[in-house]
C-alpha cells in the first residue's frame, strides 16, 4: 500500500512536466495568433529551467485513466514539496496531505496522522528533483515539443499569454508519467511578459478525459520542512 501511494505522489508531480495535451480555456476572447510558436516554446523552456521553485494545481476533466485526480502543490528545485493530492481509491476520491523532504515522504490521509516513508521506494519511477531540472523536467519537455503552431493570444490569470499547440514526444513524456506510451497532442500557455509556462491542458488518447495544470507562483521563498 505504501508503494502504491508513493507512485501516486510521483505521478502527480510528474504530471507537471507533461506540459502537453490538448486543452482549452481562457479568461477572455482570444486575439489573433500572430507570433513565433517555436521561439515562444524556446523562451518558455529557458524561463522554466531557471526557476528555483514553483506552485501548481492539477485538475481532471472527465474520467481520466490515472489515479491522481487533482492536487495543489509547492515544489522547490531540490525536490522538496508540500501540498495535497486527490486520488481515486476503489471508486472514491480521497484527499491526502503530502510533504517530501530530503530522502523522505510524509503522507496523511486523515486516518491516523503522518506516515513517514523513504523516497527511494519510488525512485525507480519518479525523482521529484526532475521537475525543475532543466535537463529532465518541464524545460526539457517544452524544448522537445514538435510541430509547434500559434493558436491564440489569451488572458490567463488576467495576463496575456500565448497559446501554442504542439506534439509532445513519447520519449520525453514516458519518463515522467507512468503509463503514457504515445505522443500527445498538446496546448501550452506561455506568459507574454515573463515567458513562463502558466497552463497546460492535456487530453489522454482515445478520448479518455484530460488534465489541466496551472502554475500559480514562481520563485517564491518556500521553506518546506518535515511535519511534526
Amino acid at each position: 500500500m505504501s508503494r502504491r501511494i508513493l507512485v501516486l505522489v510521483s505521478g502527480l508531480l510528474a504530471l507537471v512536466l507533461t506540459g502537453g495535451c490538448s486543452w482549452g480555456g481562457s479568461d477572455e476572447p482570444a486575439e489573433k495568433a500572430d507570433f513565433d510558436a517555436a521561439q515562444t516554446l524556446r523562451q518558455a523552456a529557458q524561463a522554466m529551467g531557471d526557476l528555483k521553485s514553483v506552485a501548481f494545481t492539477v485538475a481532471s476533466e472527465g474520467r481520466t485513466p490515472v489515479i491522481v485526480k487533482g492536487g495543489d502543490l509547492k515544489l522547490v528545485r531540490e525536490g522538496d514539496a508540500e501540498g495535497t493530492l486527490t486520488i481515486e481509491q476503489q471508486g472514491q476520491n480521497v484527499e491526502m496531505k503530502v510533504v517530501a523532504v530530503g530522502d523522505s515522504i510524509y503522507l496523511d490521509a486523515g486516518t491516523g496522522g503522518w506516515r513517514k516513508l523513504p523516497k527511494a521506494l519510488a525512485a525507480s519511477m519518479y525523482d521529484p528533483s526532475a521537475v525543475l531540472d532543466p535537463e529532465r523536467g518541464i524545460a526539457k519537455l517544452l524544448g522537445s515539443a514538435a510541430e509547434p503552431e500559434p493558436q491564440a493570444v489569451e488572458k490567463v490569470g488576467g495576463k496575456d499569454a500565448y497559446r501554442v499547440g504542439a506534439t509532445l514526444p513519447k520519449a520525453q513524456i514516458s519518463g515522467l508519467i507512468p503509463g503514457i506510451n504515445a505522443d500527445l497532442d498538446g496546448q501550452v500557455w506561455v506568459d507574454r511578459a515573463t515567458h513562463r509556462l502558466v497552463k497546460v491542458r492535456g487530453a489522454f488518447p482515445e478520448g479518455k478525459g484530460a488534465v489541466v495544470i496551472s502554475f500559480t507562483e514562481f520563485d517564491a521563498p518556500y521553506e518546506i520542512s518535515a511535519p511534526k
